[in-house]
């Protein structure tokens, strides 16, 4: 039975530190998680008193922003037309359309920025309608 060198002694104390440092922060996940609980639960009736929904009474975290794939021209290309196709009649202008296909209204824009062609255009500024050419 020998006694453990020095190093062997500070190797064994860092791995009781990193275990201790492990459960210090298990713990207080745990707590972060029963504060968010009590949060709610005042929230909740703090509505109740109030009368309004949880939601307006105090600061809801905002919702996040759905992510788009990013899409080449040459993929928008025969979504864009087939809108156009059933719901451009009357033309549509850039927000319109960008519903039809799910994408943002700026990447309709640039799309025909980059597409002159693609559509025939009429009106100008925010009345912009596009038309099948």
């Amino acid at each position: 039975m020998s006694t453990p060198t020095a190093s062997e002694q500070i190797e064994q104390l860092e791995r009781q530190i990193q275990g201790l440092k492990k459960q210090a922060l298990i713990e207080l996940h745990e707590q972060l998680a029963e504060a968010r609980k009590t949060v709610a639960d005042l929230e909740k009736e703090l509505a109740q008193l109030t009368g309004k929904p949880a939601e307006e009474s105090g600061a809801a975290p905002s919702a996040r922003r759905t992510r788009r794939q990013s899409i080449s021209d040459e993929e928008l290309k025969p979504m864009v037309l087939k809108a156009m196709a059933q719901h451009g009649m009357n033309g549509l202008n850039a927000k319109e359309i960008a519903a039809r296909v799910g994408q943002d209204p700026l990447r309709i824009r640039k799309f025909i920025a980059n597409n002159p062609t693609a559509l025939k255009r009429q009106g100008a500024g925010p009345g912009t309608r596009f038309f099948l050419p």
